[in-house]
């Protein structure tokens, strides 16, 4: 047990990326996740998932029978997922209440967003741990980042909750399907300069796109696309319609979302007089992408390869040309 916590120690120390140490049936362990020591007595039995990335990673684990709850859904669930999700009782249609949480009576909470551990929604992760509830929040969203999400460390996650359900060998699997899908990407992509694009995700007052630290830099980048608001040093980030005009961007990425869809976006773009002098706008170089899939977990492979072939379409023409 001492080496246990050492090394989880350690882990923090070298200010990497959450990770867990081997769990086997009945063995205790630690996990370092955003700073925090978490203590698990043995492999989840009883995991609640809040936000879509978390229950598809779940999900495609194989560990429905060992959840007892999910909530907050994005967009539909990935089709393959869909009889998986159904054995799972909905908590609520966003974040569960804590008193909702605790009459399930979870071990482990395992959420997208650090903003769901909070008084108004799920209780702290202090307030859960003291009563013998594993937390974990995908590293992404960790308090305070500084630094751009890498590859590795969206990997790390899926390896991080494979150890801690003990199911290391499926999520390796999940891991090296995802890395073989952004490599493959990567070579047909060689070669090609990338295109200059604009993130829209919403727009109350002025629209939210993405910044330099998020799962959305890291995928814009692997899609073959720089990003006209990279210098930002956030994940997302509020900007003026003035600077995305300034910027006039070669491709506008438009996310669809249950609280914020495409089509309002697109009628947006469309009919504004100003917003339709956009390159983008005029040339018709308008994608739409759910937002589930701009977000870290098991989709992320599969977005890269979508969003290169939809931006560099001249790559995949060539291929088919090669390869009949």
């Amino acid at each position: 047990m001492k080496q246990i916590a050492a090394a989880a120690l350690l882990l923090l120390l070298a200010g990497g990326s959450a990770g867990a140490e081997q769990n086997q049936e009945g063995a205790s362990m630690l996990v370092s996740n955003c700073g925090q020591l978490v203590h698990l007595a043995r492999p989840p039995r009883r995991a609640v998932s809040v936000n879509q990335a978390a229950t598809e990673l779940l999900l495609s684990l194989g560990l429905e029978q060992r959840m007892v709850g999910t909530a907050y859904l994005d967009a539909a669930v990935r089709p393959d997922l869909l009889s998986a999700y159904r054995q799972v009782p909905v908590l609520a249609a966003k974040a569960p209440g804590r008193e909702s949480l605790l009459a399930e009576e979870p071990d482990f909470v395992y959420a997208t967003f650090g903003g769901m551990f909070s008084d108004a929604s799920l209780g702290s992760r202090s307030f859960l741990h003291e009563l013998g509830i594993a937390t974990y929040v995908s590293p992404v969203f960790c308090p305070g980042r500084k630094q751009p999400l890498t590859l590795e460390e969206l990997l790390g996650e899926i390896l991080d909750i494979g150890s801690i359900f003990n199911v290391q060998q499926r999520a390796k699997a999940v891991t090296a399907e995802i890395r073989q899908q952004v490599e493959r990407t990567s070579a047909k992509l060689k070669g090609q300069p990338p295109v200059r694009a604009f993130l829209f995700d919403m727009d109350d007052r002025s629209p939210y796109t993405a910044g330099r630290l998020g799962s959305q830099q890291l995928l814009l980048t692997l899609a073959g696309a720089e990003n006209v608001f990279s210098d930002i040093e956030a994940r997302m980030a509020n900007v003026s319609w003035e600077a995305v005009l300034e910027r006039d961007p070669e491709v506008i990425i438009i996310v669809d979302s249950l609280w914020s869809t495409a089509a309002h976006k697109l009628h947006l773009l469309q009919s504004n007089p100003a917003l339709r002098q956009l390159r983008a706008v005029r040339t018709g170089r308008l994608v739409t992408m759910p937002f589930p899939d701009l977000m870290p977990g098991i989709r992320f492979g599969g977005s890269v390869e979508k969003l290169a072939a939809a931006l560099h379409p001249e790559t995949e023409t060539s291929l088919t040309k090669e390869h009949p």
